[in-house]
């Protein structure tokens, strides 16, 4: 990963985060090996979009 990466915001409805999160998570705990640092960053996309979703649900009052 680069030292200094640029960051990128998206807009999406809660249905279209989850599949993104759902989808990243599979890629993920099914990584058939390789460059470390594929895995490295799937993992934090996983993280990233869990904690999306953990603020929407925060902000939007259910839970």
């Amino acid at each position: 990963m680069e030292d200094n990466p640029m960051i990128t915001t998206m807009s999406v409805e809660i249905e279209a985060l989850r599949l993104l999160h759902r989808v990243v998570a599979e890629a993920h705990d099914s990584w058939p090996g390789g460059d470390a640092s594929e895995q490295a960053c799937l993992l934090n996309m996983k993280t990233q979009l869990y904690a999306a979703l953990m603020d929407h649900l925060f902000e939007s009052g259910s839970i």
